[in-house]
């Protein structure tokens, strides 16, 4: 992966809140895509391959474990920034994975109604079918089963993920579905207000 400068525009009138979201989201969905290729691209054993994925906690362990595992000359750091109609962004970035979250912004963009109803009703389903404190060796009903596998592959398609991302989400999980089921749905809900700064202009990757 190769470190350059990446840049994001930026428009419209911006809150403190608005600066805070997209950093947070942004530093979570990077470590996020810093994972997949590192594992795909290399057989490494990640320690937080290891965690229980039983519970919201395991969740928000995750995203952080995933950050902290970036050296820190790898982490995205603001290089200049100028807030004017237009503005701009630049950020020392791993030019691969600031493109894979430029792809996954697009993808939610591009079909916002679409996938954010294709969320609500897996999510919905997740939470009815109670799979937050299980895994997929767990299930014993078939229903349950054919729902997670459906789920998964839906949100590969929503999200327009690629072969490489597929492969470092199976890796990272272990082949558990359940599991990657539960990044997909992560993943979204902290892509979703980049994307949504994105839609009203405010920033564009």
């Amino acid at each position: 992966m190769n470190k350059g400068t990446v840049t994001i525009k930026l428009d419209e009138r911006w809150s403190l809140e608005d600066f805070s979201v997209f950093s947070k989201q942004y530093i979570q969905i990077y470590g996020f895509f810093f994972a997949l290729r590192k594992v795909s691209e290399t057989d490494s054993k990640l320690e937080f391959e290891r965690m229980p994925w039983l519970g919201g906690g395991s969740v928000v362990n995750f995203f952080n474990g995933v950050t902290n595992h970036i050296h820190p000359n790898e982490l995205p750091n603001v290089k200049r920034i100028q807030y004017a109609s237009p503005g701009f962004m630049e950020l020392s970035a791993l030019v691969e994975v600031s493109e894979d979250i430029r792809n996954l912004v697009v993808a939610i963009c591009s079909s916002v109604g679409t996938i954010a109803t294709t969320y609500h009703v897996i999510h919905s389903q997740y939470r009815t079918r109670k799979l937050a404190q299980k895994k997929m060796r767990q299930l014993d009903k078939q229903d349950d089963k054919k729902f997670v596998i459906d789920s998964v592959l839906s949100l590969h398609e929503k999200l327009n993920l690629t072969p490489q991302q597929v492969m470092g989400l199976s890796k990272i999980s272990k082949g558990d579905q359940l599991v990657e089921l539960k990044m997909l749905m992560a993943m979204y809900r902290r892509a979703k207000p980049i994307a949504e700064l994105q839609s009203k202009n405010k920033a564009q990757l």
